[in-house]
């Protein structure tokens, strides 16, 4: 990111009392701001080469540090999770902005909140962008050894293995005294690596006890690797699994109860980036439930990486997300 741009992140206390710190740009002319929401184990700064690149095309930017993470509080209830008070901490930041033209683009668990703003606060909105993990509307979360077996028959191997060892109360600890080796299965040079680590039961876990360490890859950089390591090594991780366990624990099971049924279906224009080697967002499982939902019109665009496409083909995320914005919401880019 460029250093320049350090000084312009900002905190704010949202309405329920939490502290989200984050980058706020404004926009030129008429320009759409972009909402970028980043995921596990990331902070704002995953959004680097977006954010240079749409800023200095004019475009506002607007990219927090997610809750449990950087900058922003660590909450260790995991009630404090529940995706619409999230939702409303971002919609919070917003006001506070006073941005009204805006386009919401998710990564990871940020993609899990651009379907709740979908759902919830269209209206608020121009389109919504998920990357790599597909809209789904929520449902009561069955316990994770019902989902792996579900998994195995759906797809001959279990998915979200590494679940498993994210749900364990020492899960935190571990993963504290051997970062590095978290930070090198999460961003791998081989993401074939994710059938066995992230996909297998028991496997990541045993990898990061022993404080083993694969070959990253070379899409994270030096200054990279050292802001999300600083910041781990600062935060910890008691927090930021809450992401995890808040789904686990039935935080966020009723949250269909409070929405239209009609609203599960993306009535503004989407945009989904999705990659062929994410073995745990998968492509034959995100590309229907994208074309089954987006009722407003759907662009996909494939990447033959794997889940971080955003940091490992940066100039065609960066060409297409601009070409969607131009050509779908009519704006002069």
């Amino acid at each position: 990111m460029n250093e320049s741009l350090v000084s312009k992140y900002k905190d704010i206390v949202t309405s329920r009392g939490l502290t989200y710190h984050y980058l706020s740009l404004p926009a030129v002319d008429d320009k759409p701001t972009l909402l970028f929401i980043h995921g596990f184990p990331s902070i704002s700064y995953d959004w680097y080469h977006q954010i240079n690149y749409f800023s200095e095309r004019g475009f506002g930017v607007v990219a927090p540090d997610m809750l449990g993470y950087g900058g922003t509080s660590k909450p260790t209830d995991k009630s404090l999770f529940l995706h619409t008070a999230i939702g409303q901490d971002l919609l919070d930041i917003l006001d506070a902005e006073k941005v009204q033209k805006v386009v919401a683009v998710g990564h990871d668990w940020g993609a899990r909140m651009i379907s709740l703003l979908s759902m919830k606060h269209s209206d608020r909105f121009l389109g919504f962008a998920w990357v790599v993990v597909a809209h789904q509307p929520y449902a009561p979360f069955p316990p994770i050894d019902v989902i792996l077996e579900a998994n195995i028959k759906q797809f001959g191997r279990p998915l979200l293995g590494y679940w498993t060892f994210f749900d364990q109360d020492s899960a935190p600890q571990i993963i504290e005294k051997n970062l590095e080796s978290l930070i090198s299965v999460l961003y791998p040079d081989d993401p074939d690596s994710w059938l066995t680590l992230m996909n297998q039961p028991g496997e990541i876990q045993t990898f990061i006890e022993n404080g083993k360490t694969t070959k990253r890859a070379s899409y994270l950089t030096e200054e990279h690797h050292s802001r999300l390591l600083e910041s781990l090594t600062k935060g910890g991780l008691t927090s930021a699994l809450n992401w995890y366990r808040c789904m686990l624990g039935g935080v966020n099971s009723r949250i269909m109860e409070e929405i239209p049924e009609e609203n599960q279906y993306i009535k503004k224009p989407a945009f989904f980036a999705v990659a062929r080697k994410d073995h745990v967002c998968v492509y034959d499982y995100a590309v229907p439930l994208m074309k089954k939902y987006a009722t407003g019109g759907l662009k996909m665009v494939e990447f033959q990486g794997g889940h971080w496409v955003q940091l490992e083909e940066p100039e065609t995320f960066n060409r297409e997300l601009e070409g969607w914005i131009r050509d779908t919401l009519q704006q002069s880019c």
